[in-house]
């Protein structure tokens, strides 16, 4: 065999053309061109398609702003409203004050002319039966001086009498009633008796005022003891009392139950009093007259025979008598 049977012959695929290009090479040429177009094409598809969602997040974003414009504008006219209502509000509101305080002056100035009035009437009632006389008295606090003292101790009894005499004198007029007719007379003994009734109630006021006060001094002093004994309040006993001897006008108290009692008895003093006054009973019975008389001897109880009250005369017999009913 030669050596041109023996070696392999090329493919037609792979002998060059006229310009030296291979037909598998044209191939990849041909194919790499196509993938490159394709992916142009795809890169053409995609910068379409980003295009249109920039459009649109534009839009969006557009419409967004003049959402929030709106809104702005929309928040500013409501403050501005809200504003002017506050104002027209606070305007009323200040206005209500004013006159509230304008009614509230004119009802103090009122209520002050009223107790003006009032007092100068009260005023003119008081001077009406106002005694012409004054009575001069030391400023408060003022102290005395050593020799003054030493006077109003040193004073005779003379002089007393004539002090109390020139007091009398200042405070005890003269009753002038020359000239007085029936009527003028009849108005004085009048405005007298009125002086006479209202000075007569003045002493009684005082007097029960003295007394109520008393006492309540001698309970706060009898509240103070018991304080300063210390533990619970001793029993009351019937020992003399400084502080009541001193108060004698005042009745003692009256202890209504003894503080050892577990319970204390809720009823009035009255209640309590009033228990065991009246009738001891609610019926009188009438006593039955006894008809015959026992007489009790060694072998017990005998009838002696019959009693006075019977109508049979009772027999003497040694013992103790005792009447049968």
């Amino acid at each position: 065999m030669s050596d041109d049977e023996q070696s392999p012959q090329p493919s037609p695929a792979f002998i060059p053309n006229e310009d030296g290009k291979s037909e598998a090479k044209i191939r990849m040429e041909m194919e790499a061109k196509r993938r490159k177009e394709r992916a142009e094409e795809e890169w053409r598809e995609y910068e379409e398609f980003r295009r249109g969602e920039r459009e649109k997040e534009e839009e969006e974003i557009r419409q967004l702003r003049e959402r929030r414009e709106r809104r702005k504008m929309e928040r500013e006219e409501e403050e501005k409203r809200l504003a002017e209502l506050r104002q027209i509000e606070d305007q009323k509101r200040r206005a209500e004050e004013e006159e509230r305080q304008r009614k509230k002056r004119e009802e103090e100035q009122r209520k002050r002319e009223e107790r003006e009035r009032k007092k100068k009437e009260w005023e003119e009632r008081k001077n009406a039966n106002r005694p012409n006389f004054v009575i001069t008295k030391k400023e408060q606090g003022a102290q005395e001086t050593e020799e003054e003292k030493k006077e109003e101790v040193t004073k005779s009894k003379e002089q007393l009498e004539a002090e109390k005499r020139a007091i009398l004198e200042q405070r005890i007029q003269p009753l002038n009633i020359s000239g007085f007719n029936a009527d003028q007379l009849k108005n004085k003994a009048k405005e007298l008796h009125d002086l006479i009734c209202r000075l007569e109630g003045d002493i009684y006021d005082l007097s029960q005022r003295f007394t109520r006060q008393s006492y309540d001094m001698q309970e706060l002093a009898e509240r103070a003891r018991q304080i300063n004994k210390g533990g619970k309040a001793k029993a009351i006993t019937n020992a003399p009392d400084p502080l009541a001897a001193k108060f004698s006008g005042i009745p003692p108290m009256v202890v209504m139950y003894s503080q050892y009692e577990r319970v204390k008895d809720p009823r009035s003093f009255k209640d309590r009093r009033t228990v065991f006054t009246g009738a001891n009973y609610a019926e009188e019975y009438q006593r039955i007259a006894p008809s015959h008389m026992l007489v009790m001897t060694d072998e017990g109880f005998q009838i002696a025979g019959a009693a006075e009250g019977g109508g049979h005369s009772a027999a003497s017999a040694p013992g103790t008598e005792v009447p049968v009913e």
